[in-house]
């Protein structure tokens, strides 16, 4: 399993986000105020002139800002889910039914054939039975469900797809992988969308819990509680919420860190629990998709809360961190 990293890839520069469209500022350790009273206050409001000429009918901002965003563009991915082999034609499932014979392995042992295992690893016969993984369609499954064709852009790729088809020892944990890329067309054969693959990496659940326990320092109860707000589960990772939830999740090791040291607590912090992560769209006028995730922690022994952001930029195939983590006073209307 690859190790979690930060930077990413990133094809843009962060965008420097405007003043005024600012919804939160920093404010360490802040904790929510009791909302004052306000003294309501009454304008008089004069009737505007009649006028038999029809309003103007205005798109929102908002809206025309995402409408060019869509249209400028790649369709990227970051999907989660489980690799499946499919035949193209009985011609290439016939030849692997044969390797497979003569390895003396399941029909669907398709790790074992591949690498052809029966050889050492520096063998020169060890890659016999490449052809068949180079000829085989890729099928990334969401949830049982078959919804991509991947296309692996260079051999690392299509070592990575054979990788993460290896069965995992003593345990019977499903292996999840994750795919950033591009989609470029449609699998005529399949019908689905077929994925330029530019990455590929593989975990169960047990070993990424392991990893960001290795590398965050975080203990299993604030990894818990990240992954279950998270909702990290198996899903297309198309729409920039997810692919911004399946960053952090498996990039980010600083929002597992940031929620053991919630739950640690200090003399000057009490413990704190995580109860939510909530996503948002940042800035709806600039050019890149930036992503605003919200975590609220609660007190173990109150009632007040205490809020920390982050933001990711998923403009470009490779999502990053725009806003590193920290703590925010969320502003009360008065």
């Amino acid at each position: 399993m690859n190790e979690l990293n930060t930077d990413g890839a990133a094809v843009d520069p962060p965008s420097q986000p405007e003043n005024n469209s600012v919804v939160q500022q920093s404010n360490p350790e802040a904790e929510v105020d009791t909302q004052l009273d306000a003294a309501q206050t009454h304008d008089t409001i004069s009737e505007p002139p009649q006028t038999n000429e029809l309003p103007v009918q205005r798109q929102p901002d908002e809206h025309q800002a995402e409408q060019a965003r869509q249209g400028n563009s790649y369709d990227y991915i970051y999907a989660l889910g489980q690799v499946d082999i499919v035949f193209p034609n009985e011609g290439i499932k016939r030849q692997f039914l044969s390797a497979a014979m003569e390895l003396g392995v399941d029909e669907k042992a398709y790790y074992a054939v591949f690498t052809n295992l029966s050889q050492p690893i520096d063998s020169p016969s060890r890659n016999k039975y490449l052809y068949l993984a180079e000829q085989v369609d890729w099928v990334l499954s969401v949830k049982q469900v078959h919804s991509y064709v991947l296309n692996p852009a260079a051999p690392a790729e299509l070592q990575a797809l054979i990788e993460a088809l290896q069965p995992p020892k003593n345990t019977l944990e499903p292996v999840y992988t994750c795919v950033i890329g591009h989609i470029t067309s449609s699998h005529s054969a399949l019908d689905l969308p077929e994925v330029v693959c530019q990455q590929v990496y593989h975990h169960t659940l047990s070993e990424l819990h392991h990893t960001i326990q290795k590398i965050s320092r975080a203990e299993t109860n604030a990894i818990q509680d990240v992954i279950r707000e998270l909702e990290v589960e198996p899903n297309p990772g198309r729409n920039d919420f997810d692919r911004a939830k399946n960053f952090i999740a498996f990039r980010y090791p600083d929002i597992y860190a940031q929620t053991h040291k919630m739950h640690a607590g200090s003399n000057s912090l009490p413990s704190a629990s995580l109860v939510s992560i909530t996503f948002s769209r940042f800035d709806a006028l600039s050019d890149h998709r930036i992503v605003d995730i919200t975590l609220t922690y609660k007190e173990n022994t109150s009632t007040k809360h205490h809020y920390y952001f982050c933001r990711v930029d998923v403009s470009g195939l490779y999502p990053f961190i725009n806003t590193e983590i920290q703590s925010f006073l969320p502003l009360q209307t008065i």
